[in-house]
């Protein structure tokens, strides 16, 4: 299946759904240009990073911990900007005419790629704030060829958390919903004097635009706009947090909780709690919440670590393989209460009900009692690592890397531990309205 480097990030997105739909998968690419090569191996390696806790399927885990402290959030977002811009870019769509859905589809797609270049002036040369940008290593690109924008658009990634928000209504195709509402607003104007080019308006209410689109009350200009801040107005902040808090689908959530009561958030998930010991008796529920998560972030990271270790014995490297045992055993000791039966299975109890398949639950019911049984008999390593060996066959079956000759040698990146989705956007979101001016 060729495709060019950001159709990658596809294959991210898309790999629980075709481990049910197909057996094997088979990923191609066609070297156009050493520049192509290039981006085409950083995406497919973000594309390993990303979905390496997958090869034992324990990923539905970590979305449920995730989905329940976090709504409407996901690894792919980088900026909270993206949530107030595009509602406004998509109800300022609205106000064209179209031939059809797909002259929708292309027009959002330019905008985006106009939205982008705004981003990049008001980035002012920040490197980190550019990296948060969707798409900038494409601009140049995407200007002459609208064909060549990411193929994962910021209207797909950041689609979930608006609805989430309530910042769109329904479920409907947003290129649809744009259509229809355009062709609906041409009927109306034949009756009521439009307004000025951009502005909320009584006709927008008659319209019924309001209806399906949340916007902010700042003004964009995505036609001549030059340059557009990734921070925050207060409105903008005001804006999200208030839909944040009160959306059906987010308000009893902890990202609500944190943000209606402005608790103090750092950087790291895993210092966290050391700023929340101190908080009310109605914080309790996502204190257990965050604790139950981080244990299963280290049981999940000890188990990555042991597929590495299985690899690097089949591949021959012991005194690798003898550093990752070490690893397991020193991460073990620090966090000892979260690696027992009891401990797991209260942590896994608590999520059972917001998931749809049980068996990553059944493999870590028997990997904590495997491990378990370690302390007293090193033989039960052996017992793990075919437990291991076996989930991952389960998993993906056809593309197995365990004690496979075609992978014998593979170098294995690092596993780190889970952040819930916490390190790539939760954390800038709560910072980002905190610090608006």
């Amino acid at each position: 299946m060729p495709f060019g480097g950001c159709v990658a990030w596809q294959v991210c997105e898309a790999v629980e759904e075709k481990k049910r739909q197909t057996k094997s998968m088979q990923i191609g690419f066609v070297n156009f240009s050493q520049d192509e090569l290039a981006r085409k191996n950083k995406v497919l390696q973000m594309v390993r990073d990303q979905t390496a806790i997958d090869e034992l399927g324990l990923g539905r885990i970590r979305d449920a911990f995730a989905n329940l402290m976090f709504p409407g959030m996901s690894v792919l977002q980088r900026r909270a900007k993206y949530f107030v811009v595009l509602p406004s870019l998509f109800f300022q769509a609205t106000k064209r005419e179209y031939a059809d859905v797909r002259a929708v589809r292309r027009h959002i797609v330019k905008m985006e790629i106009r939205l982008t270049e705004m981003l990049k002036n008001g980035a002012g040369g920040d490197q980190e704030k550019l990296k948060g940008i969707t798409g900038i290593s494409m601009l140049d690109a995407a200007r002459k060829d609208p064909d060549k924008f990411v193929k994962l658009d910021p209207a797909y990634i950041y689609m979930s958390g608006m609805r989430t928000y309530g910042l769109l209504e329904g479920d409907a195709d947003i290129y649809r919903l744009i259509y229809e509402r355009s062709q609906r607003r041409r009927l109306v104007q034949s009756k009521y004097k439009a307004e000025e080019e951009g502005e909320m308006s009584d006709s927008d209410d008659r319209e019924g635009q309001t209806q399906f689109f949340k916007i902010s009350g700042e003004n964009y200009d995505f036609e001549k706009g030059e340059a557009l801040s990734l921070d925050f107005t207060r409105l903008e902040a005001d804006f999200l947090k208030n839909h944040i808090i009160n959306s059906k689908e987010s308000k009893d959530s902890l990202l609500a909780y944190l943000l209606r009561n402005d608790v103090n958030v750092c950087p790291e998930y895993d210092s966290l709690e050391t700023e929340w010991r101190t908080m009310p008796a109605d914080f309790g529920d996502f204190l257990r919440q965050y604790r139950l998560g981080r244990r299963f972030s280290h049981l999940a990271y000890v188990l990555q670590l042991r597929y590495n270790h299985i690899m690097e014995t089949y591949s021959e490297r012991e005194q690798n393989a003898e550093a990752l045992q070490a690893e397991i055993v020193e991460t073990m000791e620090r966090y000892a209460e979260d690696f027992t039966s009891e401990a797991v299975g209260e942590m896994l109890s608590y999520i059972m009900d917001k998931l749809t398949e049980q068996t990553g639950v059944t493999f870590c019911r028997e990997a904590i009692r495997s491990i378990e049984r370690s302390a007293e008999d090193p033989a039960a390593w052996g017992e793990l690592d075919e437990l291991i060996v076996r989930r991952e066959k389960a998993v993906k079956p056809g593309r197995i890397k365990l004690k496979n000759p075609m992978f014998k040698g593979e170098k294995r990146s690092r596993p780190k531990m889970m952040s819930f989705r916490w390190n790539e956007i939760v954390y800038s979101v709560i910072k980002d309205i905190r610090e608006a001016k």
